[in-house]
């Protein structure tokens, strides 16, 4: 299995996970989420890395190698870059990313991963309309790809919904805030 495809399939099963009525897979759903985020980055690494590198920018270990007296870097190990390295790579490479809004889900993401979930659903659902936020804007920029076709329009249209009804609910909250505040 390919990174963009393994990228596609976690995303899908963290939209499965969310929209499920059992609430122990709404912490699933972050993960998964999260997980393709990651693989979408990863991916656009692979991509950047030089034919017969061994994919070195998903490397977490890199090493010079001299062919003909032409140094060049490979990857090295079965261990793939951390979120710190790929902010770094990203920044060198000049690669935008919504730092953020990014941070944001990693913060939950390992409040659950190394302790417990204290989120409720809306807030989860803030959390995945952030993600959507970065999935579309990173296949669109990044990837050079319409995020309908490489997700497959069940994912696309799984995302857009959370993110329209957190879009809603968000602006009903805001008009609330408004009248409390004219007080």
């Amino acid at each position: 299995m390919s990174i963009i495809n393994n990228a596609i399939d976690s995303i899908a099963i963290g939209l499965e996970d969310f929209n499920s009525h059992d609430p122990r897979r709404l912490i699933s759903s972050t993960r998964n989420i999260f997980a393709g985020i990651l693989l979408l980055f990863k991916h656009k690494l692979s991509i950047l890395s030089p034919q017969n590198s061994d994919e070195v920018l998903i490397k977490q270990r890199i090493q010079p190698k001299i062919n003909s007296n032409n140094l060049t870097w490979v990857g090295s190990g079965g261990k793939t870059v951390d979120v710190q390295e790929i902010k770094k790579r990203f920044a060198s490479l000049n690669i935008d990313v919504d730092w953020n809004r990014f941070d944001k889900i990693n913060k939950y993401r390992n409040e659950i991963e190394h302790y417990y979930s204290t989120q409720s659903k809306s807030s989860v659902e803030s959390l995945i309309s952030n993600s959507f936020v970065i999935i579309q804007n990173f296949i669109v920029t990044q990837l050079d790809a319409d995020p309908k076709v490489l997700l497959g329009r069940e994912s696309w249209e799984k995302l857009v919904a959370v993110n329209e009804v957190h879009q809603k609910e968000k602006e009903i909250c805001i008009k609330e805030l408004g009248k409390l505040l004219c007080y």
